[in-house]
């Protein structure tokens, strides 16, 4: 398979050559396309390999070097996962500069996809002109969350981040064949997928083909990819059910301390999810007492003492007297990553200067 081979782009329903597609792109008014059009400058360097940026989720972004021929090797497990066809349609709404979009790219080249390019925003399905009919929709779970309906959609891949229980409750009234992929940069895009609705909808990741899976002496996800040279060591927390299927239970980075009680802040935020409307999460910080000790960080406003107190009861009925806050801090504003995922460290450090808290 040989990056040379794949050539030619379609473009809202326009096929486009190497040096017309660059044209197009570099031409164009807007900023996504330019970024599109940068991307596929690199694609097209007499070169073997590519820079991809990591997200930058859990620490500084930072620069890797792959080789084309595993995109496609990757862009081709996806194809058939999907049993994509050449000239079906996909959305592209992504940010360029990330693992997510630019796999888009090299899928719809490797498979002849018609690709419907938007600028990335917070409700992409909301604007996809009337008489178009999406195929593949590669999106974050924060894309979809406005989204009224997906009945233009036939199979929507979410990624990026976790998928909150609201979110997974309200996709089994979507018509579209709702998933959510397992992956990361070092990765090329995701590995493992599982069915969000309908009959088959699971918690269980099930490894794309040749993929396995292990978990290490922490209890973290350990990934053999056939088209990378080494094993991946992920600090995601797994129950693996087999080498080729686990549950996913959090990040082992999140894990807190209090009181030699280790604590998984994502079990805490599911169950307090009914009960606040603003972003959160649970982080731990240095405590004499506890070693660590829980704190509740909301995005927004500062709640009244009548809400604190109620938040505070809630705590009573649905934690263990270990994993209940004992401090609740307001940001205005969490810090993001480019593609929008919480980052938890820096937003942490934030609080620390922040006077509001209870």
């Amino acid at each position: 398979m040989n990056w040379n081979d794949f050539q030619h782009l379609t473009l809202n329903g326009k096929t486009y050559s190497q040096q017309a597609l660059l044209d197009f792109c570099n031409e164009a008014p807007q900023q996504h396309m330019n970024e599109l059009g940068s991307f596929l400058s690199d694609w097209f360097r007499d070169t073997d390999t590519i820079a991809l940026k990591t997200s930058g989720s859990t620490g500084v972004p930072k620069k890797i070097i792959v080789k084309k021929q595993q995109m496609l090797q990757s862009a081709a497990a996806t194809a058939a996962y999907f049993n994509f066809q050449q000239g079906q349609t996909a959305l592209l709404c992504l940010p360029m500069p990330f693992i997510a979009a630019r796999m888009m790219v090299v899928r719809a080249l490797y498979s002849g996809l018609n690709l419907i390019c938007m600028a990335p925003n917070s409700n992409p399905l909301e604007i996809i002109d009337e008489g178009t009919q999406i195929d593949f929709a590669p999106i974050t779970p924060l894309q979809l969350q406005s989204a009224s309906n997906t009945k233009r959609i036939k199979h929507i891949l979410l990624g990026g981040a976790p998928i909150s229980e609201n979110l997974e409750h309200r996709c089994q009234t979507l018509s579209a064949q709702i998933f959510h992929g397992f992956g990361m940069t070092e990765t090329l895009s995701h590995v493992a997928i599982r069915r969000v609705n309908g009959v088959d909808r699971s918690n269980i990741f099930y490894g794309l083909p040749n993929i396995f899976f292990h978990s290490d002496e922490r209890g973290c996800l350990t990934i053999d990819v056939p088209y990378l040279e080494n094993r991946i060591v992920t600090n995601d927390l797994v129950t693996l059910l087999s080498d080729k299927s686990f549950i996913w239970q959090g990040r082992a980075d999140n894990t807190i301390n209090s009181g030699g009680i280790k604590l998984i802040p994502e079990h805490i935020e599911e169950r307090l999810l009914p009960f606040l409307t603003n972003r959160f999460f649970i982080a731990g910080l240095p405590d004499e007492k506890w070693g660590q000790k829980i704190v509740l960080l909301i995005e927004g406003n500062p709640l009244n003492a009548n809400e604190i107190n109620g938040l505070k009861e809630l705590f009573k009925l649905h934690l263990n007297q270990f994993e209940r806050p004992k401090e609740i801090r307001f940001i205005e504003k969490f810090k993001e990553t480019p593609t929008g995922k919480i980052q938890r460290f820096h937003t942490l450090q934030l609080s620390l200067d922040d006077k509001e808290f209870r």
